[in-house]
């Protein structure tokens, strides 16, 4: 079998390949290796010497010129390309939340999050000294002292380590696909350290009470208005609140409600920093799963409050349109949500505790949890299973014991 320079000297013998093309290819691609790379300008001097500068950590900058933009090109390539061997996991972290930043405003993901991200930076990395070195410099004993002490330090659960660990895993896969690793070393890495152990909050914090769930509705019927309506909805079908906002008409098939889309935060991340604009609706549901795109059937009391949903909202596209004739939005959900818990007489909880009641609601009455699931827009069962809660009062449960022991 040929090897690649023979193969290549044959080709441009035969005259498959075009010398004066390829140099441009080749002169395209280390373009485009620069462009994604170096921060600073481009100029002309008046002795026609095309110049720039370039900096390495904790160094001046350092002036770089050509006789030719393609010198400067070249002469930029090979300090970058140098320079990928020294990149560090700050430098890694760079590239992939400016893209993630992008992405974000191309509406292919979340802003929010981008911003957790950036949080999980700030209080997990930055300012540790591993982050300052080369990454092909680091080792397994390293990433496990390095991991360890987050565990130790700020007391973390299971779960809020794999979180954490988000930020490491995409850095290691940046740097295979920039070949300069081969393997991620976290396959490798193994903590010592006790996790926090997590303790479910009473049942009443976490959901809506039998007794509040009756004074609530009682009150929100009595309303008759948008408002009302959707958070009487909401309790029907459990939707994330995001989801339930942008809701149509079309959305509503043969007594059964599509979820298919979702609200999120119109952010831009800008120099680091983030500019909020509003809200904007996303074509897609939370994390973009399968699971997420779903069916929800509606009760027989679901269907009577579309009715009065379809009355108000006549000639408008969405079904929670408001008095304004504005659509309701996740902050204005949770404004009327606080208002009218008020208004009742009992105790506010977030719109999320709504999800919690609808799951554990269904779990009482006998649903599967298998079938709850999906109606959650969950990838899997465990997820669901930290939504299932009591919602009786303690005295009835201790009704309930007395009866039966």
């Amino acid at each position: 079998m040929l090897d690649a320079l023979t193969i290549l000297q044959e080709a441009y013998d035969c005259g498959i390949l075009d010398a004066t093309e390829v140099a441009m290819k080749i002169n395209m691609t280390k373009e485009t290796f620069v462009k994604e790379r170096h921060p600073y300008s481009i100029s002309t001097r008046k002795d026609g010497r095309i110049i720039t500068t370039v900096r390495k950590e904790e160094e001046e900058r350092q002036q770089i010129s050509g006789t030719t933009y393609e010198e400067l090109i070249s002469k930029l390539y090979d300090f970058y390309a140098d320079r990928k061997r020294e990149y560090t996991i700050s430098d890694l972290y760079e590239d992939w939340i400016e893209k993630r930043g992008k992405q974000a405003s191309d509406g292919n993901i979340d802003i929010k999050t981008v911003k957790r991200d950036d949080e999980h930076w700030l209080k997990y990395y930055a300012g540790n000294k591993l982050v300052t070195i080369p990454v092909k410099k680091i080792t397994t004993k390293m990433l496990n002292e390095f991991l360890d002490d987050a565990i130790t330090t700020f007391k973390l659960s299971r779960k809020e380590m794999n979180n954490m660990k988000t930020i490491l895993n995409a850095v290691f896969k940046l740097a295979m696909d920039m070949d300069i690793l081969t393997i991620n070393p976290l396959l490798n890495a193994r903590t010592e350290a006790k996790f926090r152990s997590i303790q479910k909050k009473k049942d009443g914090s976490k959901l809506y009470l039998e007794n509040e769930m009756e004074s609530l509705e009682d009150f929100l019927y009595q309303q008759e208005t948008i408002e009302a309506y959707a958070i009487l909805m909401d309790f029907q079908i459990g939707t994330r609140v995001g989801e339930l906002v942008v809701l149509t008409k079309d959305d509503m098939l043969d007594n059964e409600v599509y979820i298919h889309k979702m609200e999120i935060v119109d952010e831009e991340r800008v120099d680091g920093k983030y500019i909020r604009k509003g809200y904007k609706i996303a074509e897609y549901v939370k994390h973009d799963i399968l699971s997420g795109y779903r069916t929800i059937p509606l009760t027989v009391k679901a269907q009577k409050i579309l009715e009065e949903v379809q009355k108000l909202s006549e000639g408008y596209e969405y079904l929670f349109t408001q008095s304004n004739g504005q659509r309701m939005t996740s902050r204005s959900f949770n404004y009327w949500l606080a208002k009218y818990c008020r208004d009742a007489g009992i105790s506010f909880k977030s719109s999320h505790c709504i999800r919690r009641t609808f799951a554990s609601r269904l779990f009482a009455a006998g649903m599967p949890l298998a079938e709850i699931s999906v109606y959650m827009g969950h990838e899997d069962i465990e997820t669901t299973k930290g939504y299932i809660y009591n919602y009786h009062k303690v005295e009835q449960n201790r009704s309930y014991m007395n009866k039966a022991l």
